[in-house]
């Protein structure tokens, strides 16, 4: 009996196996490109996305058309139905000065210094105070008047000297602290403190020259020094002091009252 052949039917095409690249472990994967396509086609709108938000547009036109604009298109464009000023009519404005917290400080601390010297002229501190015009003195209570009074006359030889030219109000305080301290430990009696009339400062008043005579009548100064008085002409006159200090020693050439 012989072989009987396989004919296919009319009509049908036989089936072919599918490629080797199109099989995953034995099964047959029609969707398996079709997917690989969609994701490269996913990552690609996700590089595009990514390249526009790091990209600026360029700027448009402000009649809604698509040309693109440089800056300064821009801003002549805006600034197109800006008026000039007449030149007749411009004119400068004022410049205004805001509020300073330092002035305030400032006169509370002048306001202090007011108050002390009114205590020293009422006599209510251990300082007796003199004032006439230009001329300012102190000495502690209980020193003769004739040591004052050769302090005034200029009877008493500086020894050393300070200028506190160009210094402000607390540069000046630790310089003649660590000054009056100094002179007092080399056993220096007389010194020269040189402040200036005040003729540069605000309203020409004489403000280190107040400051002066309250730090000589308080801590730590007050009891280092016996006296001060303003300087004569030549050695400053209304803009300088004569400070007479207390004896290192404890045998003074003036009479150094206890306090």
């Amino acid at each position: 009996m012989g072989k009987r052949k396989k004919v296919s039917s009319p009509g049908r095409t036989p089936r072919s196996h599918p490629s080797s690249g199109s099989q995953t472990r034995g099964f047959y994967t029609p969707f398996h490109e079709l997917d690989q396509q969609i994701a490269r086609a996913r990552k690609e709108r996700k590089k595009a996305r990514r390249r526009s938000l790091l990209t600026p547009e360029p700027l448009k036109a402000l009649d809604g058309t698509s040309n693109s604009l440089s800056e300064e298109e821009v801003f002549l464009n805006e600034m197109s139905d800006v008026v000039p000023l007449d030149p007749q009519e411009r004119r400068r404005v004022p410049r205004t000065r805001g509020p300073s917290s330092f002035p305030r400080f400032a006169e509370a601390e002048d306001e202090e210094v007011l108050r002390h010297l009114g205590e020293l002229v009422r006599g209510q501190c251990r300082f007796e105070l003199t004032l006439s015009d230009e001329y300012l003195d102190g000495a502690v209570v209980g020193l003769p008047p004739a040591v004052l009074n050769r302090l005034r006359n200029g009877d008493f030889s500086y020894q050393d000297h300070l200028d506190l030219h160009g210094l402000n109000r607390h540069e000046a305080r630790d310089g003649v602290i660590r000054f009056i301290q100094e002179s007092h430990m080399r056993g220096l009696r007389c010194v020269l403190l040189i402040c200036g009339r005040g003729l540069n400062s605000k309203g020409k008043e004489p403000v280190l020259k107040r400051v002066l005579v309250q730090w000589f009548t308080q801590a730590p100064l007050k009891r280092l020094v016996l006296a001060f008085a303003t300087a004569r002409t030549w050695d400053g006159g209304g803009g300088a002091f004569y400070v007479l200090l207390r004896s290192t020693q404890g045998k003074a050439p003036v009479r150094s009252p206890a306090l």
